[in-house]
């Protein structure tokens, strides 16, 4: 089931991704990089019935919207550590596992996705080399840095290392250097702006309270974004840093797992969408090894529930909760983990499979401003990225959290070349030197060394 031609017609069960009671025994009929039509078979166009009209039988299966993942991190090479994310490797050979991994989204049915912070400024070339053909990947909106104080993300080493420049945030002290820090990213290209609001659970296993950047910093940042007409995004897991952010005007929030009823409040009055990532919280309990540690895990539990009260809450009241999965550490591996959100979604906030699927199609659009309106949902007009799928997630969302399934990915209205990549050698270079995991001690008993 390959479609070779510029127009063509695909039958089968429609999931349009609005949020709508699906069309069965439906029809989406393209042309060239668009959807030109799509309702009922038997009410389809005599301009699409005419003899030679190429027509893919989808029959027993869903046709659904190419997957938006509002929050991946494509530069970051599956990194297992801090060390690894913000000193190893080149910027040059980075950039080439961004390529490398960008083709794995696309495979896994993602067809767009907002960059959420890079290293160095790779998310901007490779939104550029996807758009010129000359990589395979998933539309891109892309961030810059994101934008940091020393009691934020991305500022993991202690004060007497110097601040490493692979580390994918950019370090400002005062006024003047926030606005040079969102002027020069808005000269280099970005889509949007992303700032650390908060610090992180995973860098200190302690539950997190506080916020990174004082209320008038906050504004500062909002306001300078703006101006320059561009969108910012914080990351923000306190209940501190959402109120702050909120009143000051940022366009959407990652996270939000402590945020209170005053920021709740905040947050729906203003119409803020919130993308929770609740994926890596999930992934890193279950995972429960490696530089995560068993110490961590009653945090990051507690941080789960605090964040299922509270958004269940927030999407109750009507707030725009939208699915990313943050791919990129080894935690979150590229290709793997991109529909998990939408089943955390059902299984943890009350969505329906359809409102789940709605997060993760035309709600996450909104997080790439540049194509809002022409992405995300199979309607008449918007581009045709599609995704065919033997089985019904509007039954089953487990469903969309298996490639496998996934018969057909349409990007543009022209098929994915559904190929495996193929697996890759990590060089020595890319990890952590670690001598050894424990210690080698002398056991008088056995007279011999083990590991401990």
């Amino acid at each position: 089931m390959i479609s070779t031609s510029d127009a063509f017609v695909l039958l089968g069960k429609i999931i349009d991704g609005t949020g709508a009671d699906p069309t069965d025994d439906g029809a989406v009929a393209v042309m060239g990089e668009v959807i030109d039509w799509v309702g009922k078979a038997d009410a389809l166009p005599p301009r699409w019935r005419a003899e030679g009209t190429e027509v893919i039988d989808c029959t027993g299966r869903c046709i659904l919207p190419g997957l938006v993942d509002a929050h991946t991190h494509l530069s970051f090479g599956e990194a297992q550590s801090e060390e690894e994310l913000g000193i190893y490797t080149s910027v040059e050979y980075r950039s080439m596992l961004a390529g490398y991994h960008a083709a794995k989204v696309l495979k896994a049915g993602v067809t767009s996705a907002s960059e959420a912070a890079s290293t160095y400024s790779i998310s901007v070339a490779l939104r550029d080399a996807i758009e010129a053909g000359i990589v395979e990947g998933p539309r891109l909106s892309a961030a810059g840095r994101q934008i940091t104080t020393h009691q934020g993300l991305e500022d993991p080493f202690p004060s007497w290392v110097p601040f490493q420049p692979g580390v994918p945030g950019t370090l400002v002290r005062n006024r003047d250097e926030i606005l040079e820090a969102v002027r020069l990213q808005v000269k280099d290209g970005i889509d949007l702006i992303k700032v650390s609001g908060s610090a992180d659970a995973a860098l200190s296993n302690e539950p997190l309270s506080g916020a990174a950047f004082r209320a008038e910093e906050f504004d500062l940042l909002a306001d300078e974004v703006h101006r320059l007409e561009r969108h910012c995004a914080v990351h923000a897991r306190t209940a501190e840093s959402v109120k702050l952010s909120a009143r000051a005007g940022f366009d959407w929030i990652f996270h939000a797992s402590y945020m209170d009823d005053e920021g709740l409040d905040l947050v729906g009055e203003r119409q803020i969408p919130l993308v929770p990532t609740l994926t890596l919280l999930f992934n890193m309990v279950e995972a429960a090894q490696g530089t995560v540690g068993v110490s961590a895990v009653d945090v990051f539990k507690q941080e789960i529930d605090a964040a299922a009260e509270i958004l269940t809450r927030a999407h109750s009241l009507g707030v725009e909760i939208i699915a990313g999965s943050e791919s990129g550490l080894s935690l979150v591996p590229f290709g793997q983990w991109h529909a998990r959100e939408m089943e955390i979604f059902v299984t943890h906030l009350g969505m329906s499979p359809l409102e789940a699927i709605r997060a993760g199609t035309l709600a996450a659009s909104r997080t790439l401003p540049s194509w809002r309106g022409r992405i995300g949902s199979i309607e008449e007009g918007k581009r045709a990225d599609l995704l065919v799928v033997a089985g019904d997630p509007s039954v089953d969302i487990g469903v969309l959290q298996q490639p496998s399934k996934f018969e057909m990915v349409f990007k543009d209205g022209r098929a994915v070349d559904q190929t495996p990549v193929p697996d890759r050698r990590v060089h020595p270079f890319e990890r952590t030197r670690i001598f050894l995991q424990g210690k080698f001690v002398y056991d008088e008993e056995a007279q011999r060394g083990v590991v401990t």
